[in-house]
């Protein structure tokens, strides 16, 4: 009786990426060791450490003394503040979940809600800092009441960065490419992942992110739009019969592409497109959408192969001979055929010129040499004269 073997869901850990991993684990050591060596700071008069704590904490004060001090003078303030850090997470994680929720059909809807959740991050953290710095006790007012000079300096320091945001508007109204486009920028072939306002994050088949900010972007090559179309070789033996081998393509290429779910539309064969050592080398047509492009060829050439076996069609490998010393793979000339090769060769030397012939054809070819010196010193004579 078979027992159905029931899988489990993949723990949070299994679930990341390698870069993910790496990632929290960094952070990880990172927030430990902060903690530890705060830890250790404000135990600087319990480990007998008097000197540096009075230069921190000030005399006969220990540093959990001074931090239960702080907390009772700004302890509102501390609150309000973890309140205001704690409503800025909720409204971003709970943004996100809604516009993910909205825009998860259609690569479009994707594009424009990865661009609204950006804007809505960098607006949260302006207003959050504000409400911050109001709790402590800073006069927002004359802050915006300084941005017209505030907004030029930034706008002067800041020109790349604003120049990224208006880039990032115009690629997503232009309709350049969408989330989850196959694109190629700047020489880096790669799935789009992310459009934000400042910077696009693009990755590739390894697995590999490049983030690259708005404004560098000056040509795009979208992969995605419309279906790719590629040309492949197949070679064959170059003893085989071409024109029965095309007869086999003409009946059954149609069958290889209606059993390959990848490939739109038929697959054309376009004739001979080389000869070299290996045979004859052929080539076809095919299409499919540009993620199946490499995934279709392969299958292509498998069926192609499997083909030309089951039809006894030769498909050349590259071979190497090794011959024993003393073999002879040629026939060794008989004795008429070295008489008559003599003979040739002997014909041959006659030929040749002998040395008196040899000084004649020197001496013609320097004569017409001697009558042109001479016909110039005669029209230099009639010119004097």
């Amino acid at each position: 009786m078979a027992t159905e073997r029931k899988t489990r869901p993949a723990s949070w850990w299994a679930s990341q990426t390698r870069f993910q991993k790496i990632a929290f684990i960094i952070s990880a050591i990172i927030s430990v060791t902060v903690l530890l060596f705060a830890a250790l700071i404000l135990s600087l008069r319990e480990l007998g450490l008097t000197n540096l704590s009075d230069a921190f904490f000030g005399p006969g004060v220990s540093g959990w003394q001074w931090l239960g001090t702080m907390l009772r003078i700004g302890g509102l303030n501390w609150l309000s503040t973890l309140m205001v850090v704690g409503l800025m997470i909720m409204a971003i994680f709970f943004v996100n979940l809604i516009i993910g929720l909205i825009t998860w059909r259609g690569k479009r809807s994707k594009t424009i809600g990865s661009l609204i959740k950006s804007l809505f991050r960098y607006l949260v953290f302006i207003i959050g800092a504000g409400f911050i710095l109001s709790v402590w006790g800073v006069d927002i007012g004359s802050i915006v009441a300084g941005l017209g000079i505030v907004t030029l300096i930034i706008g002067l320091g800041c020109q790349s960065l604003i120049a990224d945001i208006v880039a990032g508007l115009f690629l997503v109204f232009d309709d350049f490419f969408d989330v989850g486009d196959i694109v190629i920028i700047d020489s880096f072939r790669g799935t789009i992942t992310e459009l934000g306002l400042r910077a696009t994050k693009l990755t590739d088949w390894a697995g590999n992110i490049k983030s690259i900010n708005n404004s560098s972007i000056t040509t795009v090559v979208n992969l995605s739009r419309e279906k790719t179309t590629f040309m492949f070789d197949f070679t064959i033996d170059g003893q085989e019969d071409i024109e029965r081998a095309e007869a086999i393509f003409y009946k059954e290429l149609p069958n290889i592409a209606h059993a390959l779910p990848m490939v739109i539309g038929d697959i054309e064969y376009r004739g001979v497109s080389g000869l070299d050592e290996n045979g004859v080398q052929l080539a076809f047509l095919a299409a499919s959408e540009e993620a199946n492009r490499f995934q279709v060829i392969r299958d292509i050439r498998r069926e192609l192969y499997l083909l030309m076996r089951r039809n006894g069609i030769k498909v050349p490998f590259r071979r190497v001979y090794v011959r024993e010393e003393g073999e002879r793979e040629t026939t060794p000339a008989t004795e008429e055929q070295k008489a008559d090769a003599a003979h040739m060769n002997e014909g041959n030397r006659r030929s040749f010129p002998s040395e008196a012939h040899r000084k004649a054809f020197l001496a013609k070819q320097e004569m017409p040499k001697e009558e042109e010196t001479s016909s110039r010193h005669k029209k230099r004579g009639k010119k004097k004269e």
